[in-house]
């Protein structure tokens, strides 16, 4: 019986999924297990690569079917108890894994999704779970609410746990980095998988937004390791740009609303204000400008298609 299904979606990354899935088959499990490549209708040279990994199941799709779509489509043929989300552009090590399902094994039915801890390529922490999409959320995070003020002063206010994480204790998260998401099967199906309006962003915070409102609980799992290559930048042209807002305008419609996302950046742009006028860094002038670009892209959307807030 197979215990863990691992899905990767490639795009035209034949290199670094060729490291990612020796990676894997380099490293130490205690179970059976399958791995599941979609991929995207990729013009390098993947097929001909995953060729050369003859006990990978593939799924070649005729056109780019984004990150969400492409998951729920491994995932249908997925045969696993557990399903593992991984990018191409993760390594994993050792029994990392093997960890992180066994340690999926102890915790109750309410738990439909774990990650572990992500690494930068120099092992730096790159994610140990996120916040919450409140304003409440975005306060703590943004201003280190938990750092600056003792415990007993916040105690009662925030949610236990949300004004301090520890990252290297497990601990209950709102979502976990989509490099890597290891989730049970049958609620990955019956919660409908990831959402497929979204194209290619916010997959991961609309999935841990979606379940916790059914009751699901998502955990952070820091005994277990994995390197994520990838990394986020502030987009910097004008079709990067417009193609990142309406992106994110999508994930505002399917998860707070519209008013409630223009107040998120109004608290994380008076941060970066904050952090401007301690530094005089031009990067966070950059962050500075892109939200007041998101506060006034939303500000349309909400014109023209008025809508009461989800939260």
């Amino acid at each position: 019986m197979i215990k863990l299904s691992i899905i990767i979606v490639s795009y035209n990354t034949a290199s670094l999924l060729k490291d990612c899935i020796s990676s894997i088959l380099l490293s130490s499990f205690s179970f059976d297990y399958e791995i599941i490549v979609v991929d995207n209708h990729s013009t390098d040279n993947t097929l001909e690569m995953l060729k050369s990994f003859p006990s990978i199941k593939i799924i070649s799709n005729t056109k780019n079917l984004l990150f969400a779509q492409a998951n729920n489509l491994g995932a249908s043929i997925a045969k696993g108890k557990y399903l593992l989300l991984l990018n191409s552009d993760t390594l994993i090590w050792g029994d990392n894994i093997d960890k992180l399902v066994k340690y999926f094994d102890t915790v109750d039915d309410s738990v439909i999704c774990i990650g572990p801890k992500i690494l930068n390529e120099d092992r730096s922490v790159q994610s140990e779970g996120n916040l919450g999409m409140t304003h409440w959320d975005m306060i703590v995070k943004h201003f280190k609410v938990g750092q600056i003020f003792p415990k007993f002063v916040i105690k009662g206010v925030l949610p236990p746990g949300t004004y301090r994480f520890n990252k290297n204790t497990p601990h209950a998260v709102a979502w976990v980095s989509g490099a890597c998401m290891l989730i049970r099967a049958d609620l990955y199906s019956s919660v409908g998988g990831l959402n497929e309006k979204l194209e290619f962003y916010g997959e991961e915070p609309e999935f841990g937004f979606r379940t916790s409102n059914l009751g699901y609980r998502t955990l952070y799992y820091p005994y277990s390791e994995i390197i994520h290559l990838g990394g986020k930048s502030t987009p910097q042209s004008f079709r990067e740009k417009e193609m990142s807002l309406r992106r994110y305008t999508i994930l505002v419609e399917q998860t707070v609303g519209y008013s409630y996302a223009i107040w998120t950046s109004r608290i994380t742009r008076f941060s970066y204000f904050l952090k401007y006028l301690m530094t005089f860094k031009s990067s966070i002038r950059l962050l500075i400008r892109y939200e007041t670009d998101v506060i006034k892209y939303i500000k349309l959307k909400l014109k023209n298609s008025p809508e009461k807030d989800h939260l």
